[in-house]
């Protein structure tokens, strides 16, 4: 125990007396403790949590792509030779997928379709990886096999809700009727297909050759999914085949995934979202760094009597300096404490309450990385706004801190504290910089906040000239509020970089918006498509336009928007236009066709232009 008791005479004085000092509690530095914790809190909070989903990405790598590698090729089927080299390292799965129509065999008001995303696979393969569950539970093969003259097939519940069809109903894909053989309720590579247009329908290959769907340039996308045979086959030993395979096939042409990259996009959307959140906590902390100084100014005002007792007593700057800055590095690291530990709960939190809603897995174990840039963060800003106060008091004589009331005298730090302030900066930047996904952008950031603080701190300098040259109002409450603008230690500046601070970090966010807003706006054309019909085939283009058959059921009866759309527009074609398509190499094409608005109180008229991209079917959106 009088070992244990000693030990505090072992530390520097000036330490031992912060320390002292703070036996009094922590009243008074709430708020320094709040703005430090909500912004460290915010940043590892981010941090945390994209770190987890990126995590998550790569631990369930090998489900979301529901195999090891991933062959993929457009337009086209591998190769026998190099099916057979993929078989030698492993089983092989083949997987089709593309856009079409769905529609129900139903003629007149009564037809509906929807457009689909569809999977082809092999029943007695799929899935390599994971599991895939439906409503009633079957098999893969059971689900998708042939029961009295029909294919079975799966699909969502919301292309079940478009369609106003049960499991057990037809619909027509392509030219073949399916049966609806049950519900998917989790696909195990669903995330591997990124954004999907419409509900899955799972089917066999076999039933998809037999749709029609396959023609020389519909857009379908083949996929060769191998299983090296063991969970346990290290990254080394995949990325050994995947080279061999680029080796002996190096004009195959096929895109490959792996398990280390099974979402790539997501994950680089994931890191640039949680960039932009981190730089929107950053900023907190900086508006926060504004209420740390206020608290520090605050700390060396109310120990004013103390510091000038400790000079008077033989204290130097430098030991009153230190013992300051021993209080408000203990009170940061406080701050920072807390928010960590918010920040660290956060993942835990968000899929607990949120879970079932998030696609994607999410690792909610505790990220080291994350929370010590969070906390470096944290104690950076402290320090680079706690110096400048701090180092004000060193070389003040004790007379005029005790003059300090009545007269104001500011005067700058020390060049050895302006140097520290400064290089807290530096590595602050450096800090940002380093840990961002885009290194300009977070220098760009960092310059654009320094130009913020510098623009607020002169628009305070000038409301403080502009208050000392007002004349004076006769009104005893007007004339005070007015000098209290520009007396010796006012808040102006204080108040007006919080203020603006904040202000502008809420304008930013609103402006991000508004920017997000209007590129989607003006990437519309002036005039959009009021119907658009995927896959039509080029030697019907012509007379697509002018045909008063419904583009679902080909009914010239039917009573559908799409139909009596088609029926009253009369058709403006160009040959030569669909021509020169139907000579292209690519024999089908999508074709937008669309209803121009009026002229003079006229009929709309219909013109047909092409898409640069295909999928398989007809598809027809109200413009």
């Amino acid at each position: 125990m009088s070992g244990f008791v000693a030990r505090p005479s072992r530390l520097p004085t000036a330490i031992r007396l912060g320390l002292r000092d703070l036996r009094g509690g922590l009243r008074g530095f709430g708020t320094f403790i709040a703005c430090i914790a909500l912004g460290v809190a915010a940043i590892a909070g981010v941090g945390s949590f994209a770190r987890g989903l990126v995590e998550g990405l790569a631990r369930e790598g090998r489900v979301i792509l529901g195999a090891d590698a991933s062959f993929q090729v457009l337009h086209r089927e591998l190769p026998d030779a190099i099916i057979a080299a993929l078989a030698e390292r492993g089983t092989v799965a083949t997987m089709a997928t593309t856009r079409a129509m769905a529609r129900t065999p139903a003629l007149g008001d009564a037809a509906k379709s929807s457009l689909v995303e569809i999977k082809a696979v092999d029943p007695g393969l799929y899935p390599l990886v994971g599991t895939l569950e439906s409503e009633p539970a079957a098999s893969t093969r059971d689900a998708l096999a042939v029961r009295d003259g029909r294919a079975g097939v799966l699909v969502e519940p919301a292309l079940l809700v478009r369609l106003g069809v049960a499991v057990g109903d037809e619909v027509i894909l392509g030219d073949l009727p399916v049966r609806i053989a049950g519900v998917i309720r989790s696909e195990p590579d669903r995330l591997a297909g990124g954004l999907g247009f419409g509900p899955r329908l799972l089917l066999s290959l076999d039933t998809f050759r037999q749709t029609g769907l396959i023609q020389p340039g519909s857009l379908i996308r083949w996929m060769y999914q191998l299983d090296l045979g063991s969970t346990q086959a290290s990254d080394a030993d995949l990325r050994r085949v995947i080279a061999d395979i680029r080796g002996r096939f190096p004009d195959a042409g096929f895109e490959i995934r792996t398990r280390m990259n099974a979402s790539p996009q997501l994950t680089t959307q994931i890191e640039r979202f949680s960039q932009f959140l981190t730089l929107v906590g950053l900023t907190a902390l900086l508006v926060g760094g504004v209420g740390v100084a206020n608290a520090v100014a605050s700390l060396v005002d109310r120990k004013r009597d103390d510091i000038a007792t400790l000079k008077a007593l033989g204290a130097t700057g430098g030991m009153v300096f230190a013992a300051t800055l021993t209080q408000v590095g203990l009170l940061a690291l406080v701050g920072t404490a807390i928010g960590l530990a918010f920040g660290a709960a956060l993942p835990a939190a968000v899929v607990a309450a949120f879970g079932s809603a998030i696609p994607i897995p999410v690792a909610t174990s505790v990220q080291p990385g994350e929370l010590a840039t969070a906390a470096a963060y944290g104690l950076l800003v402290a320090l680079a706004f706690a110096l400048w106060p701090l180092g004000r008091a060193h070389d003040v004589p004790v007379s005029a801190l005790f003059r300090d009331t009545v007269d104001g005298e500011r005067r700058w730090p020390r060049p050895r504290y302006l140097a520290l302030v400064a290089a807290t900066l530096a590595v602050l930047v450096t800090l940002s910089v380093v840990t961002s996904f885009n290194p300009r952008l977070a220098m760009g950031f960092m310059a654009g906040a320094a130009g913020i603080f510098v623009a607020l701190r002169l628009v305070a300098a000038g409301i403080m000239a502009l208050a000392a040259r007002m004349p004076r109002s006769r009104r005893t409450s007007l004339r005070l509020a007015v000098s209290n603008l520009h007396r010796p230690g006012a808040l102006t500046p204080s108040v007006v970089l919080s203020l603006g601070l904040g202000l502008t970090l809420l304008a930013v966010i609103a402006l991000v918006d508004a920017s997000f807003r209007r590129q989607i706006e003006d990437a519309l054309p002036e005039r959009a498509p009021s119907f658009f019909f995927v896959d039509i085939v080029n030697s019907d283009a012509p007379r697509a336009p002018t045909s008063t058959a419904c583009p679902c059921c080909a009914a010239a009866s039917c009573g559908s928007a799409a139909a009596r759309s088609r029926r009253s527009a009369p058709a403006t074609t160009s040959p030569g236009r669909c021509a020169a398509t139907a000579a292209s190499p690519m024999a089908r094409r999508s074709r937008a066709i669309r209803a121009s608005p009026p002229a003079n109180g006229g009929r709309p008229t219909t013109t047909v232009r092409r898409s640069s991209r295909s999928t398989s079917g007809w598809a027809a959106a109200s413009g």
